[in-house]
């Protein structure tokens, strides 16, 4: 299947917004709206955030990857963030998502980036076989995320927890 990889700019905002949508949806991810259109402006205009591809067969988008980059001394610096891969169901098990893998490498590389990490959905077995046999190990580690929390739901809980001491 011929399928080509191109980088997103801000005029492809609507058709990535609906492939987020359909892959949140998908792999039972909840979501915002608002937060995604915003997200999406945000990558779409400011590089130094990361990058978005859509995949295309025969100029007809098929799927997306979004890179997003963090800072991390164990990797040297720079590491990449594969937060989104997906590509719609009729498409899968073509090799499309392995081809985005290849590029993302290649991406990744002529920038010095040592390291891709991404998250798995428990559920998503066949997700996390992918990337196993894509070369991605499970690291012996927990991901947990603190959303920032208002100013004034961190102040009470500061007050709380000075109260424990």
């Amino acid at each position: 299947m011929l399928v080509s990889f191109r980088p997103c700019s801000p005029k492809d905002h609507a058709t990535l917004l609906k492939f987020v949508i359909a892959y949140y949806r998908f792999d039972k991810i909840p979501f915002h709206r608002k937060s995604l259109e915003q997200g999406l402006h945000t990558l779409l205009r400011n590089l130094s955030q990361g990058k978005a591809w859509l995949m295309e067969s025969h100029k007809k988008p098929v799927g997306y990857a979004i890179v997003t980059y963090n800072f991390d001394l164990e990797y040297g610096g720079v590491e990449a963030l594969l937060t989104d891969l997906y590509v719609e169901k009729r498409y899968r098990d073509k090799g499309i998502g392995s081809l985005a893998l290849y590029e993302i490498e290649d991406f990744c590389r002529e920038r010095g980036i040592r390291a891709i990490e991404l998250q798995v959905q428990h559920h998503n077995k066949s997700a996390a076989t992918f990337y196993r046999k894509a070369g991605f190990r499970i690291l012996p580690r927990k991901v947990l995320l603190l959303e920032v929390r208002s100013e004034e739901v961190a102040r009470a809980h500061r007050a709380t927890a000075s109260k424990r001491r």
